[in-house]
This record gives structure tokens, sequence and C-alpha cells, in this order.
């Protein structure tokens, strides 16, 4: 008899947050950890601190609960924030001889900051339609077609708006 998987592959490897939280004294507080995912994604150090963990001992595969913890993403400190993908099976805990090892942050480990222009010519086709328009309606068509920019800043977007024009 041929056994026929289906469905898609999982690329998780490893434990819940709260299978490893179940395990540690007082639920892990102040111990250091970090997801797989992390590591193969991410050049700078992603990990947490975790500050407080209740998990749900109802559930059998302790797949459920509530963490928060000390949150440095690629090498920046985001405070304490409540950990939402504790259920995802790809945690690591990182032993406590090699904690302070694994938490010096270098500069290696600091994200670069980008700086995008502040603008950026239109496309050939819509600058001609632009043109073509003005003339149309009877408009000075000689200034330079440019479009402003807008960031949206975030943890995971750092870019800055470059101050020349």
């Amino acid at each position: 008899m041929r056994i026929r998987y289906v469905g898609r592959i999982a690329h998780f490897k490893g434990k819940t947050l709260y299978e490893i939280a179940c395990n540690l004294k007082n639920f892990g507080e102040g111990r250091v950890v970090t997801r797989l995912n992390f590591l193969n994604r991410y050049p700078e150090k992603s990990y947490y601190r975790l500050s407080k963990v209740q998990p749900d001992l109802t559930d059998l595969k302790l797949r459920e609960g509530v963490a928060w913890g000390e949150k440095i993403f690629r090498g920046d400190n985001l405070g304490v924030r409540k950990i939402e993908t504790g259920q995802k099976t790809d945690w690591k805990l990182i032993p406590k001889e090699e904690e302070t090892d694994f938490c010096k942050l270098t500069e290696k480990d600091k994200r670069e900051q980008r700086i995008i222009p502040a603008t950026v010519p239109f496309p050939p086709f819509l600058e001609a339609w632009l043109k073509q328009d003005l003339r149309r309606k009877g408009k000075d068509d000689s200034a330079p077609f440019v479009l402003n920019l807008r960031i949206e800043q975030s943890f995971t977007n750092k870019a800055k708006l470059s101050s020349k024009q």
C-alpha cells in the first residue's frame, strides 16, 4: 500500500513557542528565543527576550496561548510587544551559555539606512500623454514632469527620502 500526502509541504521545523516555554522555569521569563525564519531570511539578528508567557494548558498540542517579549528585529530594539506568531513551529531556544554572545549587536547586525530619491521622472508614455493634454488646453508644457514619492514608515520599512530635489 502506497501512502500519498496531499497538500503543501510544511517548511516549519521545530517547536511552538508555548511548547518551549512549558519546559522552562517560569515559562521562560527572561530567556531568549528566535524564529528559524528570522535566521534564514535576514542577515541581521532578530530575536525576542521573553517577558511573559501564558500558554493555554487545555490545548494538548500546546499551540495556543499569549506571549510578550522585548523584540529585536533586524538589529533594532522595538520594545516589549505581543508575540503574534507563537503557534508556528519554527521557534528555537538560545541556550543560556550562548545568550550573551547571541544578543551582542555589532555593526554587521544593524540594518543599513536606505535613501530613496524624493522625486522620480514620469514614465515616458505618461509624460507624452500629459504634455499632449496640456498643449490641447493651451498651457505651457516645458516644465519637467516629476512624480513626488511618499514613503510609509514602519518597523519593517526604514527607508528615508533624500533631501535633495
